[in-house]
């Protein structure tokens, strides 16, 4: 199994389109068992965005000097942290519904779910690049995160509307308990929440 550089493209602007509640988008995911498996696949594609949260991290602990990659404790709560901020989610479901696991639309939540945590990471990283860069201070940044936070959020919601639909209320109930998991491993790994 391979990922395609269409995949790519169609599936980020699928997920775009569904951070602007256009539901019509899920469709542009490949809803089949392999693209399953290939937004597995694709989540590699958030590495890039970890680097400016490792550069934002290590700046708020005092380790601005030295190399990048320096400090394996900070990059494996990172790594850590990113894994359970996708996967909390969906287990979490998997775990108070079980039943649900092989149903066209869960599968095709996990699909969007796990393209729209490409989009979320890199939405997240543009505040840590602005402190890491040093054009803003903590309290700036951290309004800054809290602003992304607010769209990565309403990317969920509208993620979880998509699969579930508009009347069964589980959107919001997605949305919250996301909210609640991401902060939950913040304050679990001593991460700031870039």
């Amino acid at each position: 199994m391979r990922l395609a550089a269409d995949d790519v493209t169609r599936s980020l602007a699928a997920s775009w389109r569904l951070l602007r509640a256009d539901a019509k988008a899920l469709p542009d995911l490949d809803l089949s068992r392999e693209g399953f498996w290939r937004s597995y696949l694709a989540l590699v594609l958030i590495v890039p965005s970890m680097i400016p949260v490792l550069a934002a991290e290590r700046t708020l602990a005092g380790l601005a000097g030295g190399g990048l990659f320096d400090a394996p404790g900070l990059i494996g709560a990172i790594v850590t942290a990113e894994i359970l901020a996708i996967v909390a989610v969906p287990v979490l479901l998997v775990g108070l519904a079980p039943n649900q696991m092989h149903e066209p639309r869960f599968t095709g939540f996990i699909i969007a779910w796990n393209w729209a945590a490409i989009l979320s990471a890199a939405l997240m990283a543009v505040p840590a690049t602005v402190f890491a860069l040093g054009w803003s201070n903590p309290g700036i940044a951290g309004f800054q995160s809290l602003a992304f936070a607010a769209i990565v959020l309403r990317l969920r919601y509208c993620v979880a509307r998509a699969a579930f639909g508009s009347r069964s209320g589980v959107a919001g109930a997605i949305a919250c308990a996301s909210a609640l998991a991401d902060y939950a491993v913040l304050r679990t790994f001593g991460l700031a929440g870039f």
